[in-house]
């Protein structure tokens, strides 16, 4: 998330399973404003504190709402939100295996909003801490409380995840197979790879490296806002197969198509959020 707010950056060991923190108050007259977050199939916690926050991914017509608490990801649509007068929340953008190390659920068992039925006992660990902060209205005291909270609840990572996160660089490598060369290192079969990047992450090696790639074509257009863009150059320089594939993409990341996404990225409304 990205509007009027204020985001605090992390030191080891939180860095380690969180991108950062990000605090949003507006004041009680604030008129209501909608953002756009892009997808990043990362897990997000959102502790709301103030008016609740309307949602919805990508083209569909569902509107939710966060009252209190909301378990998130991996964000494969965009996801745009309302922000009213009033808000106050903090969300938490998770890294790598960091939600498996914070709550010990396997990520693979949550689908884009988490059925409270499937994580009761997560859920009361999130009420604690929930109850917690809502009793600090200083903001800055709130983001020390809740790192002090983090620091103390926050598992070991586990042994297996060790292939996964020395290996994620062999993503980056259009190459090289990146689950090969995390199996070959790790003397581990490719299929127990891929079992473990689902497990820790929620989502697949391959589905990782089709959102890189998608990334680095909203990256281009971020740094080129102004100038005017060749579709047919862009789908040769990031290795689309044509038009459609590309238009694809776009539809299943954003919920419109290239030309409409550039738009909203022009309004200033876009987050295309962590690096």
């Amino acid at each position: 998330m990205d509007a009027a707010g204020k985001r605090y950056l992390l030191d080891k060991p939180l860095s380690d399973i969180l991108g950062h923190l990000y605090a949003i108050q507006l004041p009680a007259a604030s008129k209501a404003s909608t953002y756009h977050l892009g997808p990043n199939l990362e897990m997000m916690l959102v502790l709301n504190f103030g008016s609740p926050v309307r949602y919805h991914f990508g083209a569909e017509s569902k509107i939710r709402k966060i009252e209190r608490i909301a378990v998130l990801g991996p964000l494969r649509q965009m996801m745009s939100y309302e922000l009213m007068g009033g808000a106050d929340l903090i969300t938490l953008p998770f890294i790598h295996d960091g939600f498996y190390r914070f709550l010990k659920l396997p990520v693979d068992q949550v689908q884009v909003e988490a059925d409270a039925s499937k994580i009761a006992k997560q859920m009361l660990v999130l009420e604690t801490l929930w109850a917690v902060l809502a009793r600090v209205a200083d903001p800055e005291l709130r983001i020390q409380t809740l790192k002090s909270w983090l620091l103390n609840h926050i598992y070991p990572r586990e042994h297996q995840t060790q292939a996964l996160i020395t290996g994620i660089t062999a993503i980056h490598d259009a190459l090289v197979n990146p689950v090969a060369v995390m199996a070959e290192e790790s003397a581990l079969s490719e299929r127990t790879i891929q079992l473990r990047f689902k497990k820790y992450t929620g989502y697949s090696p391959k589905e990782l490296l089709r959102f890189l790639r998608f990334k680095a074509v909203i990256r281009f257009l971020e740094a080129n806002q102004d100038a005017k863009v060749d579709w047919f150059e862009l789908i040769l320089q990031f290795g689309y197969h044509d038009q459609s594939h590309m238009i694809k993409d776009f539809k299943y990341y954003t919920g419109t198509t290239p030309n409409n996404f550039r738009k909203l990225m022009e309004s200033g409304s876009f987050c295309i959020g962590r690096d």
